[in-house]
């Protein structure tokens, strides 16, 4: 892109700006917005109203409007209520007595579409107090008139009637300047002649009187209402100790009746009672006989069979070992003699050498057996009289294997020694 280019949009860039802020603050400063406690006058610009009356001007009561510029001037006027305070004294009632008012009152501009432009005619670019002096002097002369045409205690007793005939009286004033009474209160209200407050006390001495007759009238209504009460209330208490009486009396009879009742079904209950024992307790001992038979058998019988079938068990069992242990003797005798007879001149001491485990353990068992208490050594002063004692045990050994040899010829000790083959 070139320079000129760039510098071409650079100056439409501001241009454009500069336009849409001159367009905004154009806008800003044209466009007028009312609010609601205010209505727009645009002046220059025709409005046909309902009458068909054409001014020259128009009003806006909310939204907003944009002012044609040379051609038209917007201004505003405020709808804020105006408080104006109303003192009036000496105005001479329906009777002839002067009275003092004091009211306070609330007026503001009309926005009815029929006497806005009243308003607008007589009130625009004019301060508030110009409109807070035209409302007092309106009602200020229809409280005159209102008054003149009331006497002092309809004004006083009854002020909302009061307050709403000043409100009729000054509406079609009102409309023609084109404001609005809001609202309209009377404060207080006073004369000079103290009529008000003597025809108060007379009104006060006959409510004083009247309230007086009616406590006395309450009082005896009170007493005649008391003695009614209290006869009532004996004739009642009389009648409620007789029913008292009556029904204690049925009260007794009926416990009488439910006393017998009760007795019948108590005796009843223990003939029942009786019945359903004995035949509990015969059920309980046909019960008992079961279990003391089932316990028999369970304690004496049963074990007594289980013991008996043990016991032949046992005996089976016993009489199978000694058939076995007979057979197996029998096998290794049979064996034995085979044996002998093979060995010839040998067989009796093969038959030794057989049973020589069983020779030595008895002859040890013998030698073991002997017991000596006392024994008293005498030694020669050489020592061996105790060694010589140790070695008798070896001896004795020596000797019951001698007796062995005597009496079997086997010489059990050679055959030990390796000597005989």
């Amino acid at each position: 892109m070139k320079a000129e280019d760039i510098i071409i949009a650079l100056v439409l860039g501001v241009l454009s700006a500069l336009a849409l802020r001159f367009i905004f603050s154009v806008y800003q400063r044209y466009l007028y917005i009312c609010e609601p406690s205010q209505i727009l006058v645009v002046s220059g610009k025709k409005t046909k109203m309902k009458s068909g009356e054409i001014v020259n001007f128009a009003v806006i009561n909310g939204g907003r409007h944009f002012r044609i510029p040379f051609v038209q001037i917007v201004k505003r006027m405020d709808l804020r209520l105006i408080p104006i305070e109303l003192k009036l004294g000496r105005i001479l009632s329906a009777g002839g007595i002067p009275l003092d008012l004091h009211a306070i009152a609330n007026v503001k501009l009309s926005t009815d579409e029929r006497f806005v432009h009243n308003a607008v005619e007589r009130f625009l670019d004019l301060p508030v107090d110009n409109v807070k002096t035209a409302a007092r002097q309106l009602l200020e002369g229809a409280l005159r008139g209102v008054v003149s045409q009331l006497t002092p205690e309809q004004v006083n007793e009854d002020r909302i009637e009061f307050a709403n005939k000043l409100v009729d009286m000054c509406e079609s004033d009102f409309n023609k300047m084109g404001l609005h009474l809001d609202t309209l209160k009377v404060l207080r209200v006073e004369d000079e002649a103290q009529y008000l407050v003597n025809l108060g006390r007379t009104q006060i001495a006959n409510a004083i009187r009247d309230a007086e007759n009616a406590e006395s009238l309450c009082a005896q209504q009170i007493a005649q209402e008391e003695a009614t009460a209290r006869q009532t209330a004996e004739v009642a208490q009389k009648q409620a100790e007789i029913g008292i009486a009556q029904k204690r009396n049925q009260l007794r009879t009926q416990k009488g009746q439910l006393e017998g009742d009760a007795q019948a079904v108590e005796r009843e209950s223990l003939v029942a009672g009786e019945q359903a024992r004995a035949e509990a307790e015969i059920e309980l001992q046909t019960v008992r006989k079961d279990g003391e038979t089932r316990r028999l058998l369970c304690d004496v019988v049963l074990p007594a069979q289980a013991e008996g079938v043990a016991q032949q068990l046992l005996a089976e069992g016993e009489a199978a070992t000694l058939r076995e242990n007979g057979m197996a003797n029998a096998a290794v005798i049979h064996e034995m003699t085979a044996a002998l007879a093979v060995a010839g001149d040998k067989a009796r001491e093969l038959f030794v050498l057989s049973q020589l485990d069983l020779l030595v353990a008895e002859v040890a068992d013998k030698v073991r057996k002997m017991q000596l208490q006392n024994v008293q050594v005498i030694d020669n002063g050489d020592g061996r009289a105790l060694p010589a004692l140790a070695a008798s045990y070896p001896a004795s050994v020596v000797a019951v294997l001698g007796t062995l040899k005597d009496l079997t010829g086997v010489d059990v000790s050679s055959i030990l020694s390796g000597s005989a083959r």
